[in-house]
């Protein structure tokens, strides 16, 4: 059981579309985060992609409807001047602002 101390967790997002699409994107985002992260600790580089044609991806790659498309990564390894250096960043006080 997912949720014990709630029955009724399996049925709610079955009953609830909006839901259930939404819980599933944030979930995605948070997975393709983790994946980033092992990607990287492997030793490649990762290009996460957002603003592509999804609806071409899916055609292309998921034509039955059952999946969707939310990112797209390129891995691999960099050039050799792939990297330039670190431009400058902004002090902790030009950051941050306490309340």
């Amino acid at each position: 059981m997912l949720a014990p101390s709630n029955p009724n967790f399996r049925s709610m997002p079955e009953a609830n579309e909006e839901l259930r699409i939404s819980h599933g994107d944030f979930n995605t985002t948070l997975q393709a985060g983790y994946f980033i992260l092992a990607v990287r600790a492997a030793g490649l580089v990762v290009g996460p992609m957002k603003g592509f044609n999804a609806a071409a991806v899916d055609k292309e790659f998921f034509d039955d409807g059952r999946w969707r498309s939310i990112l797209l990564v390129n891995i691999g390894y960099p050039a050799e001047d792939a990297f330039r250096e670190r431009l400058p960043r902004p002090t902790f006080e030009e950051a941050v602002r306490m309340v």
